[in-house]
């Protein structure tokens, strides 16, 4: 084989290879909410000290009754549960949203209708949970419209 050969394959390759670096890494801060894996920047399963440093200082934090887990609270609107790691992710701002579009502050009747049939549904006196297992969403009774929204790494038990 000559090198006369391979050379129109390599220089065909040299675009493509200054076309990724480019494009840089891939950022996770899009306010995205995905089921099962993340809100925004903060992925579940992810190190408490990483957290910390993409988070900085929470607002709040308070123990997690019977657990040795803690709950921080940041001023984005995200508060997480985690002890060495992230357990669960809370979004109570409309900034952060699924890809259809569910979001704090929207109707109740269009999250329903975007993710379906609940695995349980669980009244809370002001507030109803729908849950689908990776991701829930409490909604106002009041108003009828979506209070938070939470992604968990595992599906949580039904209430009775």
């Amino acid at each position: 084989m000559t090198a006369a050969r391979f050379l129109p394959a390599l220089l065909a390759l040299i675009p493509l290879t200054l076309m990724a670096c480019a494009t840089g890494p891939l950022t996770l801060d899009d306010n995205l909410v995905v089921p099962g894996e993340r809100i925004g920047e903060v992925q579940i399963g992810m190190p408490l000290a990483t957290l910390l440093a993409v988070k900085g200082n929470p607002i709040t934090t308070a123990p997690i009754s019977g657990t040795d887990a803690t709950t921080y609270t940041f001023d984005d609107g995200l508060t997480v549960g985690a002890q060495d790691e992230v357990y669960w992710i809370i979004a109570e701002d409309a900034r952060f949203h699924t890809s259809s579009g569910v979001r704090p502050g929207v109707e109740q009747i269009f999250a329903r209708a975007s993710f379906g049939k609940p695995r349980c549904v669980e009244s809370r006196g002001e507030t109803t949970v729908y849950d689908y297992g990776d991701i829930y969403f409490d909604v106002d009774n009041a108003i009828g419209k979506v209070k938070r929204l939470g992604v968990v790494g595992q599906s949580r038990p039904c209430a009775g």
